[in-house]
């Protein structure tokens, strides 16, 4: 699974990374995002690209109380399961990210580690997202991000991993008009080599935690 990651990609970055008009938020580092709070999202809609922020857990929209929302869809059954079905056919989205957090069992306890691109560039994990209204309460837009089997990057810590869109397929994953085995074709362990990693301090276990020394060696 995925339930941490960073982006401490500055603006400019990001404009010409997504080739996205310019943010209509603060875009600040960050180096703990967590379930629950809100982050940078790339989507397409009648208006055209965009980033915005949405809140990490996908409320789908036939929920009559929304509770905690699902933070990972499975690329296996995304396309089938009914909380993530129409959004994947519909409202699909690119969540940027610099790296992200997993946790290795070890005798001692649970170790934390980061993995992140080896030339510090930003990267795309493929998401979703959904929308949620109901008389009386505020409107809720949600993602939640896709995950596959782990690579050799990442096998040594977690079974799983972020689907990482390649640059290259940004297009095809966003646009509404891809078709569904394309779109499956793209949800696939990153290529060895995608992630250097190393072992970071037991502080990124605490949400509260949001500074630059949780990606230094641990």
């Amino acid at each position: 699974m995925c339930g941490r990651y960073t982006l401490g990609t500055d603006e400019e970055a990001l404009i010409e990374a997504f080739d996205v008009p310019s943010l209509t938020f603060e875009c600040v580092a960050r180096y703990n995002i967590a379930p629950g709070q809100q982050a940078p999202v790339v989507a397409e809609d009648r208006q055209g690209r965009r980033i915005g922020q949405l809140t990490w857990g996908l409320v789908p929209s036939w929920v009559d109380t929304p509770k905690s929302g699902l933070i990972n869809a499975r690329c296996e059954s995304v396309a089938s399961k009914p909380s993530f079905r129409e959004a994947f056919q519909r409202r699909r989205c690119l969540v940027p990210a610099d790296g992200f957090y997993e946790w290795k069992r070890t005798a001692a306890g649970k170790v934390p580690h980061w993995f992140h691109a080896p030339d510090g560039g930003v990267l795309s994990f493929a998401g979703i997202w959904e929308s949620w209204s109901r008389p009386g309460f505020d409107p809720r837009f949600t993602f939640a991000i896709l995950t596959t089997d782990a690579n050799e990057d990442t096998a040594p810590v977690h079974d799983r991993m972020p689907v990482v869109v390649d640059a290259r397929d940004r297009d095809s994953w966003l646009a509404r008009t891809t078709d569904e085995s394309t779109l499956l074709a793209l949800l696939r362990p990153a290529p060895a080599g995608t992630f250097a990693a190393h072992a970071v301090s037991t502080r990124v276990n605490r949400v509260s935690e949001d500074d630059p020394g949780l990606v230094e060696c641990g």
